[in-house]
């Protein structure tokens, strides 16, 4: 029976190995070196706001799987607001548009956060936004201000802004909820192999064990 059982162990090892290699294939492959990157430019710290906020910065990753920006009123950053996104990285170019207009003058934290498909995330803050909606004169703003849409602007602009805003947000989310299905897939696929290569092995030494013992078992015919 020595026999028998070495090749119960072989058999058992080929099993495990299958399923260990078939989970590596389905993993996502992990990062080199570089890291992921969540920077805003502008807007600044301490800096005046008003009207439709140009976001400049990166957001990248060797794993990308998309950014999101949202906002939150100082100083409980419990509650974030998302006001855009993308499924594209950015490196050193506008990152979405943040329309002010609609909120009440007070200090705002703006939030960038970069995704990667291996489940990680880089974020970054920027703290004590002044929003002056409200406050803001006709005059032409002061020189901490960041405005994109003034009473000289192109009619039309600020539409144009919250449409792109708009457009990256609807992206985030159908990015989001197309990852859903591909894991729960995944998952899926590779529990049904590892039960099929179980299931293999169980067959396979059921085989080899009747196998064995028919071959014990045969009568010898000592009359030839």
């Amino acid at each position: 029976m020595g026999f028998l059982s070495t090749l119960s162990h072989a058999l058992l090892r080929a099993a495990v190995v299958a399923a260990c290699a078939a989970l590596a294939a389905g993993s996502p492959a992990a990062a080199q070196s570089s890291e992921s990157l969540a920077r805003i430019v502008t807007p600044v710290r301490d800096q005046a706001l008003r009207g439709n906020v140009t976001i400049q910065g990166s957001a990248t990753s060797p794993v990308f799987s998309r950014y999101e920006l949202a906002y939150a009123p100082e100083p409980d950053l419990s509650t974030w607001i998302v006001i855009g996104g993308a499924v594209q990285p950015v490196e050193s170019g506008m990152l979405g548009v943040w329309n002010t207009r609609a909120l009440p003058d007070g200090q705002y934290a703006l939030r960038l956060q970069v995704f990667g498909v291996d489940g990680s995330l880089n974020e970054t803050i920027v703290r004590n936004l002044k929003l002056t909606n409200a406050s803001a004169g006709p005059g032409s703003p002061t020189a901490s201000t960041v405005v994109t849409d003034t009473t000289t602007a192109t009619p039309g602009s600020g539409v144009v802004a919250e449409v792109q805003t708009a457009r990256n947000l609807l992206q985030t989310i159908v990015a989001t909820a197309s990852q859903l299905p591909d894991a729960f897939m995944r998952g899926a696929r590779l529990a049904l192999l590892g039960f099929v290569a179980l299931g293999a092995y169980a067959v396979l030494k059921k085989i080899v064990l009747l196998a064995i013992r028919r071959l014990m078992q045969r009568p010898v015919d000592y009359g030839r």
